[in-house]
């Protein structure tokens, strides 16, 4: 007898074959490039003329046109502050002259969200795309590692107490058994 077949369905992974990208120039020859990922998230890529030197994966589902409201926002903007931070750090530039990192991060949805100097990305063309590709499916299984790990560990936590339960019942039930016995001698 053979053993039995596994069978995955690894729908949750895929990738849309091509992704989104705009720019914006921040500084001299540095800028921030918005990635988009249809029904993923965002990677931000912090580069120095075609240098990449920072990549982040946002998992998140904003969508350009509607930013506003969002959840994730904050945190989204707050990522954009870092990577400004790193640029204006080496740089020597007045407070005033700085860009605001709400204003990037409106400027950037924006020009996806009305097609202005969109870039089409695919492993084809880009040596991004794959880096972003197999991030994000790192990203989703590390995301079911952890649950996994949350649930071992309310299951072994819920084991534990009832362990603890069952332990009680037992020394209740001696206990009683005991006191009758000695009552009974009396």
């Amino acid at each position: 007898m053979g053993d039995k077949m596994l069978v995955r369905n690894l729908d949750f992974l895929s990738i849309p074959k091509e992704f989104s990208k705009v720019e914006v120039n921040i500084y001299e020859t540095r800028s921030i490039a918005l990635v988009y990922i249809e029904n993923k998230g965002y990677s931000l890529v912090l580069k120095d003329n075609d240098n990449i030197e920072s990549v982040f994966l946002l998992k998140t589902n904003i969508v350009p046109n509607n930013v506003n409201e969002h959840a994730d926002r904050q945190d989204f903007i707050n990522v954009i502050k870092m990577l400004l931070d790193r640029i204006y750090s080496i740089a020597d530039i007045k407070e005033y002259e700085k860009q605001h990192q709400e204003h990037v991060f409106l400027r950037l949805m924006d020009m996806l969200n009305e097609g202005t100097d969109v870039e089409l990305i695919s492993e084809e063309n880009s040596k991004i795309y794959s880096d972003i590709e197999k991030g994000f499916i790192k990203l989703e299984i590390d995301i079911m590692e952890n649950k996994i790990n949350a649930l071992n560990s309310s299951i072994s936590e819920l084991s534990k107490n009832l362990q603890t339960t069952v332990d009680d019942i037992e020394e209740n039930n001696w206990g009683n058994k005991i006191r009758k016995t000695i009552n009974n001698q009396q």
